[in-house]
């Protein structure tokens, strides 16, 4: 069994609480997102016992290259494959392509590529060989005619040298048995100088079981499977792989080749298969499938079917749900489906997952899935695979985090690159070569990797970072608050002041820690260079409206004249910290202070003392001057660098867009060495 270590993650929190998490578990947590199931589950799902067998499975995937890989294709390969990897067993890959005519010319190379980039890597089958090959059924025509014999000359089966008859023109024997000349009461003398010493041409034919009413066909799923009543019109039909309901199944057509059911039940075991799951659209022929294994003595497998995909009306997934994609290559190329996405959103469609978290990588799904699946179809539903995809592209996003390196979101900042190199014609003013996008794209992903859903929707979400071109600037407010008495003016100056003067490399100091921001303190090793960038914004603009609300409190020992005299602030005494701080105590210290601070500095020469915040000595009223002014701040500067756009937070936009571009956004004079680099 795979598994998977934990590691131990310390959280900031007032009691400073220590947790185990695994890795997935720790990348969902510190990007903030939630599990989320389509089911209702109040409460953890409860533990039962696994559903797997008591040795290892070999299971196989046999499409037939007819086209692309559907979903539901790949859905039952993965099922296939989790059950060999979670028993320690094989997973095989066999290409079904007895029937030429419907073959597509490159459509093998495309269904193999598919399933690698998927995770489903095959034990043996094409490409990797194995014991039992050759893993192509237009490759093994001798060993179908050798098992033909077989039931030959056991009398299990015999030659026909009828031809199809017209729809309701067939006596009854051609109803009962398919054939309408009594080819099975024939000596097998007078078969074999039909076939042989005249040439006749002839099917082989499954004779029908004495006991066959008495059969039971057994399902892991529904039970018992009932067989489907004959028909003349399926005896009828020219595609002989078709009438798994007739009473003597063709198993060699006329022109020597195998039907499908024949060849499948002969591939199966001589490739020792233990398990097959397959969709319930099989159903019908297991029951044909189970005689052919009696007629030979061949202990058959166990048979599982799992219900169809079905859009949200229940109709059967059709080239109509144009909103859904129905097969691999359209998931991964046009939807923008991570591999990862598409496996864990496949296997919640009609298997009993046994936990109460739906996220899983391969490794997860291996360790948990077992043969517990549920009756019925599937409901393809969309926001389902959205929120997955969320997830596990904010997990890449903590593994480049991990390992300080942007390989495990190369491919999808590369996505969103192209796209924006659509979009945005102009980006190459800013972005001169594609490696510096992609480069910028990866920053934005760590940034906001809460928000992917696929490269274009997530270009057009922050559209604003790449071009606003095509945008007007809102004008500036007379006042950024609902009391109005932050003035816009007075925001314009410290905004321009902090652009213009602030030096962002200056060490961080604070006097009033409450707590150690791990995370923000490992920034300058561990993480993307913009998030150092953006710790030092926000400090800086907190700084700086500290000293506009300060400025306006009175001096901490008995004032002369409170009414007109101010605090001097000494900036170097304001705090400049990545860390979060007690401002209660920061403030009251402050106002407890005796005389005027010492050297102090006019950092506010622009007129930004009196920025609109009316005076008073209670803490919690200056504190609440302070979150005031900082969200009229952050508003004004939304409006200028993105328009009012909603998106990421601000110290993170400036960041993302880079000094010079904040500049021109909120018509600051860029000064020479640029800002927070």
């Amino acid at each position: 069994m795979v598994g998977y270590s934990s590691v131990t993650l310390r959280w900031s929190s007032p009691a400073q609480r220590r947790r185990t998490l695994t890795p997935s578990a720790a990348a969902d947590q510190r990007t903030g997102l939630r599990h989320f199931s389509l089911t209702s589950r109040a409460k953890a799902a409860p533990q039962r016992a696994p559903v797997v067998p008591d040795s290892p499975a070999r299971t196989r995937f046999a499409p037939s290259p007819t086209g692309h890989l559907h979903i539901g294709g790949l859905r039952t390969a993965l099922f296939s494959y989790l059950l060999a990897k979670r028993t320690g067993g094989e997973f095989l890959v066999r290409i079904e392509d007895t029937d030429q005519k419907r073959l597509v010319p490159g459509a093998e190379q495309r269904l193999l590529e598919d399933l690698r980039w998927a995770g489903l890597q095959w034990d043996e089958g094409p490409q990797v060989g194995g014991p039992y090959g050759p893993y192509k059924q237009s490759e093994r025509n001798d060993i179908y005619q050798e098992h033909a014999r077989g039931l030959l000359a056991s009398g299990a089966a015999y030659r026909c040298f009828c031809t199809p008859q017209p729809a309701g023109q067939g006596t009854a024997s051609y109803v009962t048995s398919g054939c309408y000349q009594h080819c099975a009461s024939a000596p097998p003398e007078e078969a074999d100088e039909r076939a042989e010493g005249h040439k006749k041409p002839f099917t082989v034919r499954l004779k029908r079981p004495e006991d066959a009413k008495k059969r039971v066909y057994p399902d892991l799923i529904y039970g018992k499977i009932t067989p489907l009543k004959r028909s003349a019109t399926a005896l009828a039909s020219a595609d002989v792989d078709s009438g798994s309901d007739a009473a003597d199944t063709i198993l060699i057509k006329s022109d020597g080749t195998p039907t499908y059911h024949f060849a499948n039940v002969v591939d199966d075991h001589l490739m020792k298969i233990t398990h097959v799951i397959r969709g319930t659209e099989w159903m019908a022929s297991t029951p044909l499938h189970y005689d052919l294994y009696h007629a030979f003595g061949w202990t058959p497998p166990v048979f599982a079917h799992v219900g169809l995909l079905v859009d949200e009306t229940k109709a059967k997934l059709s080239k109509r749900n144009l909103d859904i994609a129905l097969d691999v290559d359209s998931m991964r190329n046009e939807l923008g489906v991570l591999p990862e996405t598409l496996v864990n959103f496949l296997a919640l469609l009609g298997w009993s997952n046994p936990t109460d978290n739906d996220v899983m990588d391969m490794q997860q799904l291996v360790q948990k899935f077992d043969l517990k699946f549920t009756k019925g179809n599937a409901m393809v539903r969309l926001g389902k695979l959205w929120y997955l995809q969320k997830h596990h592209v904010a997990r890449r996003c903590e593994e480049a985090r991990r390992t300080m390196t942007m390989e495990p979101i190369k491919d999808t900042a590369n996505d969103v690159a192209v796209e924006v190199e659509k979009q945005c014609p102009s980006i190459r003013d800013r972005f001169p070569t594609h490696d510096e996008l992609r480069e910028y794209c990866g920053n934005l992903l760590l940034a906001d990797s809460k928000a992917y859903q696929n490269a274009h929707q997530y270009v057009q979400r922050h559209l604003y970072l790449f071009s606003l071109d095509a945008v007007q600037p809102p004008a500036t407010q007379a006042f950024y608050d609902e009391d109005n008495v932050v003035s816009g003016t007075a925001i314009a100056n410290l905004v321009e002041t902090m652009l213009r003067d602030f030096d962002f490399r200056q060490p961080y100091r604070n006097s009033f820690a409450i707590g150690t921001n791990e995370h923000a303190r490992s920034s300058a090793t561990e993480v993307a260079v913009f998030e150092n960038h953006s710790a030092r914004i926000h400090a800086a603009m907190s700084h700086l409206i500290w000293a506009i609300v300060l400025q306006d409190i009175p001096p901490g020992s008995p004032p002369s004249s409170p009414d007109n005299e101010l605090h001097q602030v000494d900036s170097d005494k304001l705090p400049f910290t990545d860390q979060p701080i007690d401002e209660a105590a920061f403030v009251s210290s402050f106002m407890n202070a005796s005389g005027v601070a010492a050297n102090p500095k006019e950092v506010m020469d622009t007129g930004l003392a009196s920025g609109g915040i009316d005076r008073g000595p209670d803490v919690d009223a200056v504190l609440q001057r302070k979150k005031a002014l900082y969200a009229a701040v952050m508003r004004y500067s939304r409006e200028r660098l993105s328009h009012g756009l909603p998106g990421l937070n601000i110290a993170t936009m400036m960041a993302l867009l880079g000094y010079e571009e904040c500049c021109k956004r909120l018509g600051v004079r860029a000064r020479d060495g640029g800002g927070w680099a």
